[in-house]
């Protein structure tokens, strides 16, 4: 059994996608998180109580946080029932909670299946309520009040308190949605991975919803992605502080910025431009993002020096109605945008070749279960010698495959 403290400090896991644990990792510095350690898809960091609500506010990055209260060896399910029926649970669960197990097995030879994981935890924790109450807490699956998250990763066995909830990507703010609206955790990954010089103008060529133009708003007026969420899990904790959450949520609303920067939103489709204006609404941001349709392939003029982040349309989720799709989108971005920094996030692997620029630079990230890469393409105007001895731009792309 490991110890989930050092002094005063306990242990805690932010969650996020594989690709984006620098960027959490950087994140978990800023709010002061310390003993930080980066695994796949995970950040293992120590804090406080403070640590935790602000790690549930403030990280774009992070889809949850765990909190673990249990490390042990499984020898087999017999082993795996003991060890958490020794647990005292009525210092997490109450006999009046509700409660949810979500459990992950990875690497093990000793279950199949983590349903059956789950149905033994369970087993476990209602057993003890039953032997010393002759009653015991209910599952449910939906809106449990305490979730408890098991992960089996060969022989060891973790539980944690999952102190979020609903997943840390959902804002809140998309009230409307496009056909293929991207997640909200990947596109303040994006955006931050883009290194945006917030001098220059923040451009979505496509916005949909306008997620991508929403997270970059937050980011340039430091505002915390979910400060105005209104329930996280470990508000139904034993331990819960009320007035130490305000405090945090106090302290995060002085550090907001009021900055005007203009933030542009395009799109060809009224319906889009309708969703993104209702979300930036709901997202209670300052208005200093410009929504307008547009057309991409009917660009005719060329573009001043800005920073472009766009999803476009792919044939894995939305069905492409221009001809030469990625032929064209290549021969625009180098005859209008070759002074401006740009990101593109597709899923079409094979046609994105089409797009006839050479890459420099590929970075694996992960979408859902989609594999991506991050691919970056330098463009020179004129002879590359004599652009070397300028300011050099780069466009960089980030391609999602289907393997």
């Amino acid at each position: 059994m490991k110890s989930n403290r050092i002094n005063k400090d306990f242990l805690m896991i932010a969650k996020t996608m594989h690709g984006l644990e620098d960027v959490l990792a950087e994140e978990l510095k800023a709010i002061g998180a310390k003993n930080i350690k980066k695994g796949k898809r995970a950040i293992e960091f120590y804090g406080n109580q403070e640590t935790l609500y602000k790690s549930n506010i403030c990280l774009r990055t992070a889809l949850r946080i765990l909190k673990p209260i249990l490390t042990f060896n499984v020898k087999d399910q017999v082993s795996l029932y003991n060890e958490v029926k020794k647990i005292n649970w009525e210092k997490f669960i109450s006999i009046n909670d509700t409660f949810l197990i979500n459990s992950t097995v990875n690497n093990t030879k000793l279950f199949n299946h983590s349903q059956y994981v789950s149905q033994k935890i369970k087993d476990a924790i209602v057993d003890q309520y039953r032997e010393k109450y002759g009653r015991r807490p209910s599952i449910n699956k939906f809106t449990p009040t305490i979730q408890i998250n098991a992960y089996l990763s060969g022989n060891e066995c973790q539980i944690s308190l999952d102190s979020s909830g609903i997943s840390l990507h959902k804002r809140g703010y998309r009230v409307q949605k496009g056909n293929a609206p991207i997640n909200e955790v990947l596109a303040a990954g994006i955006v931050l991975l883009s290194n945006w010089d917030q001098k220059l103008i923040f451009r979505d060529p496509m916005c949909g919803s306008g997620t991508i133009i929403i997270e970059a708003n937050m980011i340039y007026n430091n505002i915390a992605p979910n400060i105005n969420r209104v329930k996280f899990g470990f508000m139904n904790w034993n331990d819960f502080d009320n007035n130490l959450l305000n405090n945090v949520k106090l302290k995060l609303r002085k550090v907001e910025k009021n900055q005007t920067q203009i933030i542009e939103g395009f799109d060809n489709h009224f319906g889009a431009i309708s969703s993104s204006r209702t979300n930036i609404g709901k997202a209670k941001i300052n208005n200093d993002i410009k929504l307008k349709r547009f057309n991409f392939f009917r660009q005719n003029n060329s573009v001043e020096k800005r920073h472009i982040v766009f999803n476009p349309p792919y044939g894995e989720r939305l069905k492409i109605l221009e001809d030469n799709f990625y032929e064209n989108m290549g021969n625009i971005l180098k005859k209008f945008y070759s002074n401006s920094n740009i990101w593109i996030i597709t899923s079409d692997f094979e046609n994105i070749k089409k797009i006839g620029l050479k890459s420099s630079k590929k970075i694996q990230l992960f979408n859902g279960s989609l594999e991506c890469r991050l691919i970056k393409y330098e463009i020179y105007q004129g002879s590359k010698k004599k652009k070397i001895k300028k300011n050099r731009h780069n466009i960089t792309l980030l391609v999602n495959s289907k393997n």
